[in-house]
């Protein structure tokens, strides 16, 4: 509900400010000093790029754990506002990115920039290799979802981390970043091994999204106490509407 009363609004913005126009090339300056550009082309895409989609907060606090030399997993990498940041910033940056639209934008996106140091994969992260159905508005709607509301249902293939991780298709990652509207509790258990792991990553930032995860017979509890299984304490959460922003550490 949050998520679509912001864009339109922004909808409404773009309608008065006839001359900014789109598509149209941005930079972003505030979060690092030499900048980083993009492209909107949507009014989605001046929420989530222009507005830091309501979550600057959240998303300066992952880009100060990030380190130089870094790997950050980005599961849900969307148009890859995150991602962009990360290998900006001089990290090795795994961009998750299963709609064909949104990985369209990110991969765009990274080229704008110049980047070389993100690899991006087509899979849905989840609990078992095969196939689902990601669920999709375009990149002018919510993120896509495998929790099965709204938009085009389209195919995708799915993998866990452990299972392409033992294959040596992924490195070892300093930092997680996960954000897929209600999956999460599939990612996590998909990833059982590298957060059972010694060392593991050393910071995770997770997106909850409690309706949804209620939706499938999990819940926000249970997500958090499997990380807490891990060996993970909890060292930031803030409610955000209908969402929950949280920061994990190992040591």
């Amino acid at each position: 509900m949050y998520y679509h009363k912001v864009v339109h609004k922004v909808e409404r913005r773009i309608n008065h400010w006839n001359q900014s126009g789109l598509p149209r090339q941005v930079v972003i300056r505030n979060l690092l000093l030499r900048g980083c550009r993009f492209e909107v082309s949507t009014p989605t895409e001046v929420f989530r790029v222009e507005e830091y989609g309501g979550e600057e907060e959240f998303t300066r606090r992952i880009l100060k754990e990030i380190k130089t030399n870094d790997i950050l997993f980005d599961i849900g990498a969307c148009v890859g506002f995150v991602s962009v940041h990360a290998a900006r910033k001089g990290a090795r940056v795994v961009a998750f990115e299963p709609d064909a639209d949104h990985r369209a934008r990110l991969a765009n996106n990274l080229g704008l920039n110049n980047l070389n140091n993100v690899q991006v994969v087509e899979w849905a992260v989840s609990d078992t290799a095969g196939h689902a159905f990601l669920f999709s508005e375009g990149t002018n709607g919510p993120s896509p979802t495998l929790m099965g509301s709204g938009g085009n249902a389209c195919r995708v293939a799915t993998e866990t981390i452990d299972q392409a991780m033992s294959r040596g298709e992924l490195p070892n990652p300093n930092v997680i970043k996960i954000d897929i509207e209600g999956a999460e509790i599939l990612a996590l258990h998909g990833m059982e091994n590298l957060l059972n792991s010694n060392p593991k990553p050393r910071a995770l930032f997770i997106e909850l999204h409690p309706d949804q995860l209620s939706a499938i017979g999990s819940s926000e509890k249970e997500v958090q106490s499997l990380i807490e299984s891990y060996g993970y304490h909890k060292v930031y959460e803030k409610l955000r509407n209908d969402q929950v922003h949280c920061h994990y550490r190992w040591h």
